[in-house]
């Protein structure tokens, strides 16, 4: 399986913001195509980068440090860096890693498709 299979991101921007979500497995086969995405996102100079991470159903260790590299080029391009539709389950794993000041989160939103229900192993 290739690995564009496992991970598919979307890209979006509106104003000063460029949001990319994440649907699939976030590990240390994916995380390059994470970087890529993000890399892209910010050639565009946005003020903001968003990583919608709701429709992930998957994130080990390697996932993680892919997320702190993509907070660490939007450190370098002056763009503020957070992350949306985080499920309480990877809420739970960022606050045992102390990693809440570092990937700010927003909790995903009662009710939507991609939350309901999707299986989540953050490892």
């Amino acid at each position: 399986m290739e690995h564009d299979e496992l991970l598919r991101t979307r890209t979006g921007m509106c104003q000063d913001c460029v949001s990319v979500s994440l649907e699939g497995e976030l590990d240390i086969a994916t995380a390059p195509l994470l970087l890529d995405a993000v890399i892209r996102a910010l050639a565009a100079r946005p003020g903001q980068l968003v990583l919608d991470v709701e429709a992930l159903t998957f994130c080990d260790a390697a996932g993680v440090r892919a997320l702190l590299q993509a907070r660490r080029a939007c450190r370098v391009h002056h763009a503020e860096f957070r992350l949306t539709g985080v499920r309480p389950r990877f809420r739970r794993i960022l606050a045992l890693l102390r990693l809440t000041d570092l990937l700010p989160a927003q909790p995903a939103l009662v009710g939507s498709p991609a939350g309901a229900g999707s299986p989540e192993s953050p490892h």
